[in-house]
């Protein structure tokens, strides 16, 4: 969906409900934009390092299959670079997330059924509201300010659907499964949920501890963009107990 369609859609969610940083969009090209920082180092290091600069220095943020010595998990979960089998080693023994190597083995199993092939040499993360119009935007993360707002984007997930029981899911993902794959490969899916994501502790040492994720496909968020009208977010909605 074009990125000058989606704001407007934004600006919907923007009016009803509260948000701790700004809404991000993520979109493939085949430019080499060079106002982009490049996640690509000669350490280790996560991109979560470097995503609240993204938001304050107004840039945006390029992945390829070029990540040089940084962590190797966006090329890889973002479709660039083969998904690299360990044997289970790095989770269960390096990072300890599972609880043994077999456990290890099938989330990394799991994992490679949710990469889908990237549809240009780059996949670029910017700030929603400085994207070009005409991007393509493919994932949408937004950051509600509490828990209210929060509850309330998982209410509204459940609002047009006959089951109201995982529309919302709370993946045990890396940060960068949560912040774009999962939510990407349910744009391929009959009826897209949306995540809840940074769950990773080792991504939690890299951002704010009031930076809470939801993310969504572009399709899933133009829906609940349009469904906010006439439900309990109406502005117009005067609820009778008083919420």
């Amino acid at each position: 969906m074009k990125s000058e369609i989606v704001k407007k859609s934004l600006k919907k969610f923007s009016e009803v409900l509260s948000f701790n940083y700004p809404a991000v969009g993520w979109y493939f090209s085949s430019e080499e934009m060079e106002d982009s920082f490049v996640f690509r180092k000669d350490k280790w290091v996560c991109m979560f390092m470097y995503l609240k600069m993204m938001m304050k220095k107004n840039n945006k943020i390029r992945f390829s299959d070029d990540n040089n010595r940084a962590c190797t998990g966006p090329a890889e979960y973002f479709g660039f670079t083969e998904l690299e089998d360990d044997g289970g080693i790095f989770l269960a023994e390096t990072e300890r997330f599972c609880k043994n190597i077999e456990i290890s083995k099938e989330y990394t199993r799991w994992s490679a059924t949710l990469i889908h092939p990237p549809k240009g040499k780059y996949l670029y993360m910017e700030k929603l509201e400085n994207i070009d119009d005409s991007r393509q935007i493919e994932v949408v993360n937004l950051f509600p300010a509490n828990m209210t707002s929060l509850a309330k984007l998982a209410t509204l997930s459940s609002y047009d659907r006959m089951a109201n029981v995982d529309n919302v899911l709370i993946p045990d993902a890396s940060g960068c499964q949560s912040v774009f794959t999962t939510p990407y490969h349910e744009n391929f899916q009959e009826n897209p949920k949306c995540i809840i994501g940074l769950m990773d502790p080792m991504a939690r040492n890299f951002v704010p501890e009031d930076m809470i994720l939801f993310s969504m496909p572009t399709n899933r968020f133009m829906e609940m963009a349009n469904n906010i009208e006439g439900s309990f977010l109406d502005k117009d909605f005067k609820n009778p107990t008083g919420f």
